[in-house]
């Protein structure tokens, strides 16, 4: 109890929970492009096959024992549709089982009892269908010489009952078809029956079988041999003739092998007919050529070129005229249609197409219609409207059932007629027939035709099922209301007239038999007695025989005083129907019809139920009793009806007739949209004699018609795809309820999943190609689009307008064989694989080209995530940023691929191979390599789709970034930023500063020893007076051992170029890092509270701009409108929003973003400060000899020492004239060197190593803060202030002065510009205290005594 009172209490976790179930919304909103599914299917089947028939055996006399033979007849066809299906069905086993190779063979006993153990069960069914055709055919030809006797000259057969004996030929027909065509059936046979002889088992029907199985031709023979016995069998054939030729012209049908049914039923109905033969010199029999006006040859010809190739079982066919051609008396000139050479409107598929969307576009707007009033009707339909959704849905089944005939149709002709070399160039001379007839036989207009009237066939089904209730209570309430007004309405007249006369005491039993048979209110006092007197009464003729009746109901309705005597009148009496239905007649005098309204009689008594098979049998029959043409008494019934009878009676039969169809509304349906014999190939891996035990899915049509629909990429059948998917849930239904075949399904199954799974593949790949090249079309230049559509002649229009979005994308639920798929799950998995490889092969494209291909690759990503957002629309992929860090290996490592990338092209090739030029503030490849090539990697070679989308986009992108090779600059290092970001940025420059130690304090510090060394002890210069060329030629000779160093113009100058062209990069990477976060902070200023101060005008202290009004005033406004403005502004503010209306999670996770977002390194923190910091820490480290950049003496002086020489520096040299131990007097030498005009046919500094070389020098002067020093004592600048005053153009030492004191004014010009660059980066508290500049302590200077 206490748990009990525990659960009574809802917890608040239990509420949500419910809650959220509330909030789940189970309706997908999302289009409806498959076939109906089933779940759950319920099928009510009102035909008893009679078995109800007792209950109305007083309605009509031998009613009992016709029904007996109907339902026998049934049975047959039933029997003869399992025989079919085993025929059909049969593979080869014998062919699986061990041969007997010799006599000899040991164990050729134990083969051969495993083999009659396997193959008896089968032979055995072999051997029942030979009885069943054998007592089948008895049973036929037993009833057509009870139909066919000469005593009844002028005989009735109802419509029924012609149908089923139609049905019974064409089950012979068919079954003698399928036995021929067969070969593995007599096969499996003879290998049975050796076995059997072996093992000396008797069997004394085997023979029989043998002979039945090996004859051709049999069962038709039989059959027409027992027919040529009989005494006017062929008035009854050309009876069945007359009606199927008449239900094919009027379309009396709804299933579509109903109308191969009637084709074959004349066909061969007319083989059977034609019994000529010539006996003793005279012509015996029934010739066709004689009785070809009764047949009425010229329609059947018609009927026959039609419906030329008739579907029999999946894809066998059979083509009806043949049968005519197999007669005695066939003669061509008879049949001029079938002998033309004209092609059936069966293979010409396409001028039924117009036909066909109009009858789908007005039938889909009527369902639409419905559809939508029923779901916001409130209250019960009227009579009209039901009737209306009969009409409605009878024209849906008629539509459906002719667009699945020409559908079936089209597939047997082609089936019968296979594509050659000469109809098709693309058919191989060595393909499978079943390849010619498929895969090979329908051009790209059949085969659109065939998959829009598949998916019309599909999508109303859908529709109509949809609806199915709705349809079935409109039906029932209109077949009772119909039937009501007919039985009891329209037929009281003419029952009240009969009554009156006797002699139409016939016309009287008749409408008093369908009364009691379908009257749903008889009279409570009428006597029942006198109906079962007159079924009682001997010599009823029923509906086949003769039309005798019992003469005590005669007599009983034909005496009026026995009706005037009792209450229990037809006519009187406030309980009958029958007063009622008087009453009605007398108010409804002037209608024009003559009909009689019931609206009266039935309003208060809906029903929704409709007569039973057994029922509408009996009333069918007797109304066309009634209104027949022939009759064997003396006056026919119909005379006595008057028009308007007779013209409701008609109509009758003509509705009625679709009544067992429509009340098994969801049935019918389903047969009517059954397209499985698409698929079904068994015949024709029959004539594979086992050379193919499966053909493969290239030849299946619900896949040739799949992968049209994916190859042609129409945006208009798009939709059309998961239709054709369709056709495998039919054929597996059928081969699960209709054949009942384990093995048929499996392989169907594997088919489909193999399908399903190209389907998916290729699907997703069109998918992500469309959007790929959607993407890049929105990313490509537009001016570059205009200017090469002018000029090239070139096209890439924007991708056509797909459906994917509008329907594939969003389903989720597709149902094949009983599996439901979520297509947009597959698909996502797919996307994200698909962007994800793209990412790939962009990093992979990228590390086998230099550092130019960072903008292709930024290219590429943008593209790649531009497609990622439009799919994300439709489908739940993974993040973008999550997909990319992966495919740059940052989930399982801290470097990632790009950056490993960046840092090595710019370590390795950037530095090494690159000149900058701060003109155009680009690095440009040099003229002459110092180093060795870098070798890349190959570019990986795909798809175009994982590249830009096609070909076409390719070659316009590559034309496009071509322009950005050759050179780096500006945007590279911009994308360089955006890509890397702040982590890779460090991790890039801490990697590239490690470069830099290494190479300033191993190399460079190794050469600037060397150098030093070559440096004369010391410098004097010529006295003041000295001209430009004077003081040239001495620094010139004292330098002499600087200019022939051999590796300075080649060594050395590649590693200061290297060192400057990383200073170059480090500062290239903080202008632009600089520049994008200001634009990020910028755009997010609105968001974080940093918005610019608004400009309000002053407002103006003299009387004319106050306009009327106060100082005050102006500034009560001006307050207001800045607070209006402010809540503006604070309605942007993230924070200020969070905090009114968020939690305190989300307010933290606000606050801290904002934090993110400010702190950026713009904001005061500069990357290029860090570079320059740590080379002055690099500077400062001391080698193993304790030697510093700063303390290049020691060098000096230990070489001395070495030498065993001693150096003497003048004390009196305060600003370091002569001296040579500090970097800028080195640097001073290396650069007059490098200013030094060369060749004409030499290779310039600027051309080799670009400006590097001052960058390398002048930076590690400024860091060791001997900017003054060198600005003071530099030799260019000396050489050049006194060429520029003497305006000499001497060529001392063969060097032009004048050349060399304009690159001296140039490389002047850029030191002074890094300098100041430098200092604006350099922070002042790095830079050298000015004080230890200024103030400096030297020894006494001692004068010499000259």
């Amino acid at each position: 109890m206490e748990v009990l009172q525990h659960l009574r209490g809802p917890t608040p976790t239990t509420m949500r929970e419910v809650s959220a179930l509330s909030q789940l919304s189970l309706d997908e909103d999302v289009p409806s492009i498959q076939g109906a599914n089933f779940p759950i299917l319920l099928q009510s089947n009102t035909d008893t096959n009679f078995s109800d028939i007792t209950a109305f055996k007083s309605a009509f006399a031998r009613s009992a024992e016709d029904a007996r033979v109907y339902s026998h007849l049934n049975t047959l066809l039933e029997q003869g549709q399992e025989y079919a299906i085993m025929l059909y069905t049969w593979r080869s086993i014998s062919r699986a089982l061990p041969f007997i190779r010799s006599s000899d063979q040991p164990n050729r006993i134990k083969i051969y009892e495993k083999t009659k153990e396997i193959l008896e069960p089968h032979c055995l069914k072999l051997k029942q269908f030979m009885f069943f055709q054998d007592a089948a055919i008895r049973r036929f030809v037993e009833e057509v010489k009870r139909l066919a006797h000469k005593d009844q000259k002028n005989f009735f057969v109802n419509q029924a009952y012609l149908v089923t004996l139609g049905k019974m030929i064409k089950m012979f027909a068919l079954l003698d078809e399928m036995k021929n065509m067969k070969a593995s059936m007599k096969n499996d046979y003879s290998n049975y029956k050796r076995a059997a002889q072996f093992l000396q088992v008797n069997d004394p029907d085997s023979h029989d079988v043998s002979i039945f199985l090996a004859k051709q031709k049999i069962i038709r023979d039989t059959l027409k041999e027992s027919l040529i016995a009989i005494d006017g069998y062929e008035d009854l054939l050309i009876e069945i003739i007359h009606n199927s030729a008449q239900m094919y012209e009027n379309k009396v049908y709804i299933l579509p092998e109903e109308k191969h049914t009637h084709v074959i039923v004349i066909a061969f109905s007319l083989y059977l007919l034609d019994s000529g033969r010539i006996v003793d010199g005279k012509q015996v029999g029934v010739c066709l050529n004689k009785i070809a006006k009764r047949l009425n040859i010229g329609k059947l010809d018609r009927i026959l070129k039609e419906c030329e190739v008739v579907n029999l079982f999946g894809d066998m066919s059979v083509e009806p005229f043949s049968y005519i051609r197999q007669t005695a008396s066939y003669d061509p000139s008879k049949w001029p249609e079938c002998n033309s050479a004209k092609i059936s409107g069966q293979g010409v598929i396409l001028t039924h197409m117009a036909r066909f969307q109009e009858e789908y576009t007005s039938l889909t707007s009527d369902l639409a219609w419905h559809t939508n009033t029923t779901s916001i009707r409130l209250n019960e339909r009227s009579v009209k409207e039901n009737q209306e959704l009969y009409d409605l849905a009878l024209r849906g089944l008629q539509y459906l059932s002719g667009w699945s005939v020409q559908v079936l149709d089209t597939f047997s002709w082609k089936l019968a007629h296979c594509a050659s070399g000469f109809t098709n160039h693309e058919c191989p001379k060595d393909a499978e027939n079943y390849e010619k007839a498929t895969r090979y036989n329908y051009n790209s207009e059949e085969r659109f035709a065939m998959i829009e009237i598949i998916s019309m066939i599909k999508s109303v089904q859908t529709q109509l099922l949809r609806l199915e209730a709705c349809y079935s209570e409109a039906i029932g309430r209109s077949v009772y209301r119909e039937l009501q007004a007919i039985v009891v309405g329209q037929l009281s007249a003419p029952l009240l007239k009969a009554q009156k006369k006797k002699e139409r005491i016939m016309l009287a039993r008749l409408i008093l038999a369908i009364q009691a048979t379908c009257a749903d209110q008889i009279s409570d006092t009428m006597d029942l007695d006198m109906m079962m007197h007159t079924s009682g009464s001997s010599g009823g003729g029923g509906t086949t025989g003769s039309k005798s009746w019992g003469k005590a109901a005669s007599s009983k309705l034909s005496n009026p005083s026995n009706n005037n005597n009792h209450n229990n009148s037809m006519t009187t009496g406030s309980n009958s129907t029958m007063a009622a239905v008087a009453a009605s007649l007398a108010n409804n005098n002037d209608s024009p019809t003559g009909s009689i309204s019931t609206s009266s009689i039935f309003d208060s008594n809906k029903r929704r139920v409709g007569p039973s098979s057994s029922q509408l049998y009996l009333v069918r029959t007797m109304l066309e009793l009634m209104v027949e043409q022939v009759s064997s008494s003396k006056q026919m019934i119909r005379k006595e009806l008057d028009t308007a009878t007779l013209s409701a009676i008609d109509t009758f039969l003509k509705h009625s007739f679709y009544w067992p169809y429509l009340l098994n509304f969801s049935e019918t349906l389903i047969k009517c949209c059954d397209l499985s014999q698409l698929w079904y190939r068994e015949f024709f891996l029959e004539m594979t004699n086992g050379a193919c035990i499966q053909f493969p899915i290239e030849m299946s049509l619900p896949w040739i018609f799949t992968d049209h629909i994916l190859e042609s990429e129409h945006p208009g059948y798009m939709e059309y795809l998961f239709y054709m998917l369709d056709l495998y849930n039919d054929a597996a239904d059928c081969a699960l309820n209709r054949f009942r075949r384990r093995f048929l399904y499996e392989e169907i199954e594997a088919e489909a999943n193999l399908v399903f799974d190209q389907l998916v593949y290729k699907l997703s790949d069109k998918i992500f190609r469309h959007y790929k090249r959607y993407a890049s079309s929105i990313l490509l230049d537009k001016r570059f689009r205009a200017e090469a559509q002018r000029t090239a002649s070139w096209r890439e229009p924007y991708p056509p307008p797909n459906r994917y979005t509008a329907a594939l994308l969003q389903q989720r639920n597709i149902q094949l064989l009983g599996r439901s798929i979520d297509i947009n799950r597959l698909i996502c998995q797919r996307m994200t694989t698909a962007i994800y490889k793209s990412i790939e092969v962009a990093i992979s494209r990228f590390h086998s080209s230099d550092i130019t291909g960072i903008i292709e690759l930024e290219a590429a990503i943008e593209c790649n995530r531009l497609c990622h957002r439009m799919l994300s629309e439709q489908l739940e992929l993974d993040d973008f940023d999550a997909l990319l860090r992966e495919a740059d290996n940052l989930v399982t490592s801290r470097l990632g691929k790009i950056t490993v990338h960046v840092f090595w092209e710019l370590t390795y090739d950037l530095v090494k191979n690159y000149c900058y030029n701060d003109a155009t503030n680009r690095f440009v490849p040099t003229n002459f390599t110092l180093t060795e090539v870098l070798e890349r990697e190959k570019p990986p070679t795909v798809e175009a789709q994982y590249v830009w989308g096609s070909r076409s986009l390719n070659t316009c992108f590559e034309t496009i970034f071509k322009l950005y090779r050759g050179f780096v600059g500006a945007p590279h290092f911009s994308a360089i930023c955006r890509l890397l970001g702040y982590r890779g940025l460090f991790v890039v420059t801490a990697e590239v500063m490690k470069v830099a130690q290494s190479l300033l304090n191993q190399t460079l510090r190794d050469y600037v020893c060397r150098l030093v060394l070559l440096m004369p002890k010391s410098l004097t210069l010529p006295s003041d007076k000295a001209e430009s060329d004077a003081v040239f030629s001495a620094l010139y000779t004292q330098l002499q051992q600087i200019y022939k160093y051999t590796d300075l113009r080649t060594n050395v100058f590649q590693n200061f170029r290297e060192f400057g062209n990383i200073l170059i990069c480090c500062l290239q990477l903080e202008k632009n890092l600089s520049i994008e976060d200001s634009c990020d902070l910028r755009h997010a200023g609105p968001f974080i509270g940093q918005m610019p101060r608004q400009f309000f005008p002053p407002i103006p202290s003299h009387e004319e701009g106050l306009k009327g009004k106060s100082i005050n005033e102006l500034r009560r406004e001006r307050e207001i409108q800045y607070k209006e403005l402010q809540k503006k502004q604070e309605s942007m503010n993230i924070v200020l929003v969070v905090s009114r209306i968020g939690t305190e999670d989300q307010l933290s996770l606000a606050k801290e973003n904002e934090i993110l977002t400010k702190e950026r390194l713009c904001s005061g923190l500069t990357l290029f400060e860090f570079v320059l910091n740590k080379i002055k820490s690099f500077l400062h480290e001391e080698d193993s000899d304790g030697n510093t950049w700063n303390r290049l003496s020691n060098i000096a002086k230990r070489n001395s020492i070495c030498n065993g020489t001693t150096t003497h520096y003048n004390n009196n040299d305060i600003l370091g004239l002569e001296s040579y131990t500090h970097f800028h007097r080195l640097w001073s030498a290396i650069q007059l060197v490098f200013c030094t005009p060369f060749g004409q046919n030499e290779y310039t500094i600027e051309e080799m190593f670009g400006e590097g070389l001052n960058w390398a020098g002048c930076a590690i002067i400024l860091l060791l803060g001997q900017q003054r020093q060198f600005e003071a004592l530099d030799f260019g600048s000396l050489i050049l202030r006194l060429q520029r005053i003497d305006k000499k153009d001497a060529t001392p030492m063969g060097i032009s002065l004048e050349r060399m004191a304009a690159r001296l004014s140039r490389f002047s010009v850029l030191n002074r510009q890094i300098f100041s660059t430098l200092n604006v980066y350099l922070h002042p508290v790095d830079r050298l205290d000015e004080s230890s500049v200024r103030v400096r302590q030297f020894p006494i200077p001692t004068w010499s005594k000259s």
